[in-house]
């Protein structure tokens, strides 16, 4: 045989006349015993692990391994007879590694895991996740939570999840399913036709229906079931899982709880005292209402929890249209012929005419101080608009019994109060109001003040009107631009343009003589000064991030003369970066050099061009003993260094120069000494 070893597994072949073939046979059956049924206890170590087992396995899938393994990278080594020994790998062998739990393949490059290569299951028969999946559910999982979320952009996809699920026609069944123990509680979805429905179940066995939606128009059905509850003080209506009450017994009801964004039909079985509370049980007239079997009524809650009985409807048919005393009662044959004919035949009878419209000489509305005393006016038996005094209490001082008129929904439901006048100031408040003139003048001979209740105070905001806004002068609201508009914050007065593309302008006549624009850049056409002539410190801030130039630049028609500033060196500690510079520029405006440079560390003053000075230029002042640590070229005076012929501690002081190491005399370049 030509080869000394197998072409696959590289066992080690016996030659016809060869000696101790035991030898060679052992070697086979070590390679067999390492290499079939491949299981190897680790991938990752890039050293012998310390106290190996006899026939212990290991795949080395790191590039560079060291100690007995150097040189192995990506080969099978086993522990046998106190040492290791390596196989080399083909491409197509498998390994399972046993702290993974993994199957690895050989590549012919690296070992690559098998379970990172299954990127799509198709066709699958069934699939069960932590459970068996059967015939009546291919698809079955038991765990406790799952995530389905969206691909980014980032990573390929949309950013967007559908989930979608679809039936082969309309009167297939596709829904979900909801069970407790294994028993049907509600199922939504398309059951038997294209409506969305929802129904539930007591039992999984009978089923209601408790809401559809219409597939072709949208309209919304629900099944209101009645639910049950005495009448007592407080009668949580939120806590009822019905949108149908009915209230049964007597009693005084003050409040119908505090849950929110409720809505309750409700019916009234027996003669209840409803209580009027302006914060948290609003009724129809502001008074009490006193109710009557077969009354019934429609409330809702706000945020807060605090309930408004939108509509009361009496059993009689008799309207609500104030507080109980204000109920027409029927008090004789005349009174119910007057409360069945017409409008006509109500006014000849009460003396008002003989029209349609009563006529009146005057009408008065009188009242008990504190009650409500109205009039309303009506489209059919919806109110539109309400005006008369309020139900503040008259306590003396022209208190109390302050006008107002209120504004109604299309449904007769109450909108707001957009004006009213306090009876004693005067004081007229208006929601909001529209000059068809185009002008507003104040004309109090002694103050003329326009003033804003506290609404809050905030910076401009983008789509919603920021509650610091109190003046806006052009609206400009949207979901990426503010008003150009006059506001609060905290303790700042602001005003604002719409983005950092507009600008703030100062005009004297019809020139301008300063702009600043939406990104901060302020440019006057005059001079600009900083301080007042009084005795305080004045100055200028130019504040700005570390690693950015702040400074002064000087132009001269939008040509840059000359810049002031702060270098952009990194500021890294120990007073390094942030330099002071002054910069030079052509006619161009383009950078020609840096005649002055100061260092923010050092203090040392770096000059580019020559210095010409029109009087003395004196050097810093030392004596022999003080003299600093020396820079090429640098000049200092030493007090008490010696000039040519004087003697030892005679020194009557020379110039120096620092050169060679040393500071010297500029007379004779000798060591400078005392």
């Amino acid at each position: 045989m030509p080869d000394a070893a197998t072409a696959n597994l590289a066992l080690p072949l016996m030659a016809a006349a060869q000696a101790q073939k035991h030898v060679t046979h052992n070697e086979a059956l070590v390679a067999l015993d390492t290499l079939v049924q491949l299981a190897v206890l680790d991938k990752d170590l890039t050293a012998p692990p310390a106290s190996p087992a006899e026939g212990d396995r290991y795949l080395i899938a790191g590039a560079a391994p060291t100690g007995a393994w150097a040189g192995w990278a990506g080969r099978v080594v086993r522990y046998q007879d106190g040492a290791w020994r390596s196989f080399v790998p083909r491409p197509g062998w498998l390994a399972f590694v046993a702290d993974e739990a993994d199957l690895y393949t050989c590549t012919g490059v690296a070992w690559a895991s098998f379970r990172s290569t299954l990127t799509a299951l198709q066709n699958l028969a069934r699939l069960g996740l932590g459970t068996t999946a059967d015939a009546q559910n291919p698809f079955a999982a038991k765990l406790n939570k799952a995530l389905w979320t969206a691909l980014t952009v980032g990573e390929g996809g949309s950013g967007d999840l559908r989930y979608t699920l679809n039936k082969e026609a309309s009167g297939n069944t596709l829904s979900l399913l909801f069970q407790s123990g294994f028993s049907g509680r509600a199922e939504l979805g398309l059951t038997g036709d294209d409506d969305l429905r929802l129904k539930v179940s007591p039992d999984g066995a009978a089923w209601r229906e408790a809401l559809r939606v219409d597939r072709g128009t949208g309209g919304l059905d629900l099944a209101a079931a009645e639910a049950s509850a005495p009448v007592a003080a407080t009668v949580d209506l939120g806590a009822l899982p019905a949108l149908k009450v009915a209230l049964t017994g007597s009693g005084t009801v003050t409040s119908f709880g505090t849950s929110p964004h409720r809505l309750r039909l409700l019916r009234f079985t027996g003669a209840a005292t409803l209580t009027h509370n302006p914060a948290s049980l609003v009724l129809p007239g502001g008074a009490p209402l006193v109710t009557a079997p077969g009354d019934t009524a429609l409330a809702t809650s706000d945020a807060s929890g605090a309930w408004t009985v939108r509509d009361y409807v009496r059993a009689s048919g008799k309207p609500v249209t104030g507080p109980a005393a204000a109920d027409i009662t029927d008090a004789s044959a005349p009174g119910r012929s007057v409360l069945a004919g017409t409008a006509a035949q109500g006014a000849t009878a009460l003396g008002l005419g003989s029209g349609n419209v009563p006529t009146f000489a005057s009408l008065a509305l009188s009242g008990a101080a504190g009650a409500f005393r109205t009039t309303r006016v009506l489209t059919g038996s919806a109110f539109r608009w309400d005006y008369g005094v309020d139900g503040t209490a008259e306590s003396g001082s022209n208190a109390g019994s302050n006008f107002f008129i209120n504004t109604f929904s299309d449904d007769g439901t109450y909108r707001a109060t957009p004006f009213v006048i306090n009876r004693n100031t005067g004081s007229t408040t208006v929601s909001a109001l529209t000059v068809s003139g185009g002008a507003v003048n104040l004309d109090n001979g002694a103050s003329n003040v326009i003033g804003y209740r506290n609404a809050g105070v905030a910076p401009p905001t983008t789509t919603t009107r920021s509650v610091g806004t109190k003046i806006v002068l052009f609206p400009a609201l949207s979901g990426s631009d503010v008003d150009y508009a006059i506001g609060i914050d905290g303790s700042t007065l602001w005003n604002s343009v719409p983005t950092a593309n507009a600008f703030h302008k100062w005009y004297a006549g019809t020139v301008p003589v300063a702009t600043l624009s939406g990104s901060g850049v302020l440019s006057v056409a005059g001079e600009m000064r900083v301080g007042g002539n009084t005795s305080q410190y004045t100055s200028s801030f130019i504040n700005g991030a570390s690693g950015y130039s702040r400074g002064v630049n000087i132009q001269s028609a939008g040509m840059l003369r000359w810049a002031m500033q702060a270098t952009g060196t990194p500021e890294t500690g120990g007073n390094s970066g942030s330099d002071y510079v002054l910069a030079a520029f052509s006619d161009t405006g383009s950078f020609l050099f840096t005649p002055l440079a100061l260092s923010r560390a050092t203090g040392a003053a770096t000059f580019s061009h020559n210095i010409v000075a029109a009087g003395s230029i004196r050097p810093g002042s030392y004596t022999v003993a003080t003299v600093p640590a020396g820079t090429a070229g640098a000049v200092i005076y030493v007090s008490n260094g010696r000039k040519s012929g004087e003697g030892a501690g005679a020194g009557t002081g020379v110039v120096a120069c620092y050169s060679n190491g040393n500071w010297r005399r500029l007379s004779d370049d000798s060591p400078v000494a005392a």
